[in-house]
């Protein structure tokens, strides 16, 4: 059924994240790859699976730094959206929640390349964060952290100074509430912000805490590209001296 079917998509995001060569898609979608279980959601007009499909796609993307993959699923879900007079838009799962949250960071990241898209981005972001916004007055434990973290993230594109408090804010808020994923997003994104104002140093310390977190929740492949920044840096840093 369905519900299932939606399982299958969720484990399939913990096998990403791991870094584990399996297909959690073989017992419910008749051993398809997920290339071919959204080309036949497609196909076949199943709009509510081709939507979870697309989010599932972005959020791991996202998460494995592949910003421009990203973006394109943001894309191709925005054309799914206009091609299916609202079908694809009824009813949420999780993922919707999440990718919500995602999207505004991915529209952050590219406000902040000031490219000719920079207003349909900055406009993404402030779609999020308005919704964000919303349901954390409704629900501060589950969306406290990531409000937090779009706001420092929209800070950093004005350049204003407010960012720094923010990301502390959303880490704090994380660790609290027991988000290490989204704690060690967090202390991510802190240290891309300080690298921007060439603070080295402190910028080193929050990778290293973003690898910490992602360990906790046996992301191996966050851990492993979090390990590559890590190399990178410490040799800019005094304590290498």
């Amino acid at each position: 059924n369905g519900m299932v079917k939606i399982v299958a998509i969720h484990e399939q995001v913990t096998f990403d994240l791991m870094g584990l060569e399996k297909n959690a898609y073989e017992s419910h979608f008749g051993g398809l790859s997920e290339d071919a279980v959204l080309d036949f959601a497609m196909k076949n007009k199943i709009t509510n699976l081709s939507r979870t499909l697309y989010q599932k796609i972005r959020y791991v993307k996202y998460m494995c730094g592949d910003m421009d993959a990203a973006a394109k699923h943001y894309d191709l879900q925005q054309e799914l959206y206009a091609n299916c007079a609202g079908q694809a838009t009824n009813g949420r799962t999780v993922f919707f929640f999440i990718t919500t949250f995602i999207d505004g960071l991915i529209g952050l990241y590219f406000a902040r390349k000031h490219r000719d898209d920079e207003a349909k981005w900055t406009g993404v972001a402030e779609t999020a964060i308005e919704h964000m916004a919303k349901w954390a007055k409704s629900c501060s434990w589950n969306f406290a952290n990531k409000l937090s973290l779009l706001q420092a993230e929209y800070f950093f594109l004005k350049d204003d100074e407010q960012a720094y408090s923010c990301y502390k804010a959303s880490i704090k808020q994380a660790r609290e509430h027991r988000f290490n994923h989204e704690e060690g997003l967090a202390h991510e994104k802190l240290a891309t912000y300080l690298l921007h104002k060439s603070n080295h140093d402190e910028a080193l310390q929050h990778f290293q805490d973003a690898k910490k977190c992602y360990e906790t929740w046996h992301a191996h492949v966050l851990v492993r590209r979090i390990e590559k920044a890590i190399a990178v840096l410490s040799p800019l840093c005094t304590s290498s001296r």
